[in-house]
């Protein structure tokens, strides 16, 4: 219990502090970019963007660590409101339009008109929502992605359907794990489908 509790407060501590530096370092990228501080040749502007890309990834690492710490140690807030489920699938449809253009994939919707209006934190759903429909991207190269909202009971059960390749059945126990990739391709924390299922189980739900 006391070496969880060094780790916790070790990792969150390391992830603020790497925050300070890495916020003057974008806004520096960003000011020569955007050519305030001088012009800039093709091969320069280049080599920036690369390095934009990577402190922007990184700007995403340490958030999905510090968004773990807090759902871990149950100090993640929660504003509970009543939200139209479908209108915030169609509008994660929206935000992840261009990525299924760009790779020339369907992106299809599949809505139960009829769905109550849950209270839920509508943000964190539409985080739950983005990681996984990305995820159904990152892994689909023929095919798309579909979204489906149906009311199951008492529980409203939206499924994102993609025509990937999978993953091998011994992998599904490891799915929903800490620090695990089941693929590793963009050196990411892992903590993505972990996060989405903590978010999830707040809400009493689950995930599968």
């Amino acid at each position: 219990q006391q070496a969880m509790i060094v780790k916790t407060e070790f990792t969150k501590t390391v992830s603020h502090e790497l925050r300070t530096p890495l916020a003057a370092i974008k806004e520096g990228i960003g000011l020569v970019l955007e050519k305030l501080v001088g012009s800039l040749n093709e091969e320069q502007q280049e080599y920036l963007s690369i390095a934009k890309n990577n402190v922007d990834r990184l700007d995403r690492l340490i958030s999905s660590v510090l968004n773990f710490q807090k759902l871990e140690s149950g100090k993640m807030d929660f504003k509970m409101e009543a939200c139209d489920i479908n209108a915030l699938v169609k509008q994660v449809r929206q935000e992840m339009l261009m990525l299924a253009e760009k790779k020339n994939l369907d992106f299809v919707l599949s809505l139960d008109e009829n769905l109550p209006r849950p209270k839920v934190d509508c943000d964190k759903i539409n985080e739950v929502l983005i990681n996984l429909v990305n995820n159904a991207f990152k892994f689909t190269e023929k095919g798309g992605v579909t979204i489906i909202t149906a009311r199951v009971g008492d529980f409203i059960r939206v499924t994102v359907k993609d025509t990937g390749l999978g993953f091998k059945d011994g992998d599904l126990a490891k799915l929903f794990h800490e620090f695990t990739q089941l693929q590793r391709t963009t050196g990411g924390t892992g903590l993505g489908l972990v996060i989405c299922k903590k978010i999830i189980e707040a809400h009493k739900g689950r995930i599968w």
